[in-house]
């Protein structure tokens, strides 16, 4: 399971509105000054994001909960998003070039395959929208653990 921390900002028929914050491991890399995950990350003016999830426990407005997704369902998502069109991509461009010998004809069936892929790929997004074994859940209320608390003992 993929956790993240957030705040309940409403709840509303069996779905909590929960804000994230986005975090980044790019102030603690080495590479960071090279990297264009970390320039991107910069230009963003926001770091928080919003999502409704499922919520099958008891929370309330403002709590601190975790919120989670499965690692299957996030390696499904990213099979259709990004190998989908790639095949179509890939098989595109090497398709036509099998037929003909015209340099154009594998130019134009690998522009043609990945946007099959990509709406191939956004359709199937789409039906799987109200999937609820593809959206976020509130997994449980965020307590502190008695480790994390300093105990000060005056002598």
């Amino acid at each position: 399971m993929i956790e993240e921390n957030g705040r309940v900002l409403s709840i509303r028929n069996g779905f909590a509105e929960i804000e994230t914050i986005r975090t980044s491991s790019c102030t603690a890399c080495r590479a960071r000054h090279g990297c264009g995950h970390h320039a991107v990350a910069q230009m963003s003016s926001s770091n928080r994001m919003k999502m409704n999830a499922i919520c099958d426990v008891d929370v309330a407005v403002d709590q601190e909960v975790v919120v989670g997704i499965p690692e299957d369902t996030l390696l499904k998502a990213s099979i259709w998003m990004y190998f989908i069109p790639l095949v179509g991509l890939i098989g595109g461009a090497t398709l036509p070039s099998l037929i003909s010998s015209d340099p154009v004809l594998p130019v134009m069936g690998a522009l043609l395959g990945f946007s099959g892929g990509f709406f191939f790929a956004r359709s199937k997004a789409e039906k799987e929208s109200t999937n609820p074994d593809f959206m976020p859940r509130v997994l449980r209320v965020k307590t502190v653990e008695r480790s994390q608390i300093s105990i000060y003992q005056h002598p």
